[in-house]
């Protein structure tokens, strides 16, 4: 009988065999129940949702218009997603780098001009935080048709250009569906609200 590591080859087969019938049970059984924690999110509330997400979408994009203005600030309009049990995300990414510090032909930049470039690109990064936590906490009701437990969340790419580089840095904002409904039932202010927010940077 032929072997292979000791191990004859017909029963290395079997081995597989029962190996790759667990797996296709084990990955049914995730899939039965994902679906049966998430067949209480039928048609009609997937089409409002849908529907709050294309608001949301708007609104934010349009604040972030008056906010950043130029036509390379924001280099990726926001989108949502619904994610099944855990709710909706939407992202954006904005550029940190003033448009005249970019090009072939801008000057190289002294001490002083690095500094302020530095700071230029902290306030760009709190000003898109403070449009998000503003439509976050404004505009969050919107989105009324997710469950007690699932979150709205709005995750910020930055971008900052640099010679020879390029810097990245992600803002990661997130309200459970509860504490969107204290803001809109004005059971809390947006100081409040913004402070209970789940923030997360790096």
């Amino acid at each position: 009988m032929r072997r292979r590591n000791g191990i004859p080859i017909g029963r290395e087969r079997l081995m597989h065999q029962r190996q790759f019938l667990r797996v296709v049970v084990l990955g049914a059984l995730l899939s039965a129940s994902g679906w049966a924690g998430h067949s209480g999110q039928d048609k009609t509330n997937l089409a409002g949702l849908k529907k709050g997400i294309e608001v949301f979408e708007s609104v934010l994009n349009q604040n972030l218009a008056k906010a950043f203005g130029g036509p390379f600030e924001t280099l990726d309009r926001a989108r949502g997603a619904y994610l099944p049990g855990y709710g909706v995300v939407f992202a954006f990414e904005v550029n940190l780098t003033p448009l005249e510090d970019l090009g072939p032909f801008a000057p190289a930049p002294t001490a002083r001009d690095e500094q302020a470039e530095r700071q230029e690109e902290v306030r760009r990064g709190m000003k898109a935080k403070g449009v998000a936590e503003e439509v976050l906490g404004s505009f969050g009701q919107t989105l009324g048709s997710l469950t007690p437990d699932e979150s709205v969340t709005i995750v910020i790419h930055t971008v900052a250009a640099h010679p020879g580089k390029i810097e990245r840095s992600t803002i990661v904002l997130s309200a459970p569906k509860k504490l969107v409904d204290e803001r809109f039932s004005h059971l809390i202010d947006q100081t409040e609200f913004v402070r209970k927010l789940s923030t997360t940077e790096y």
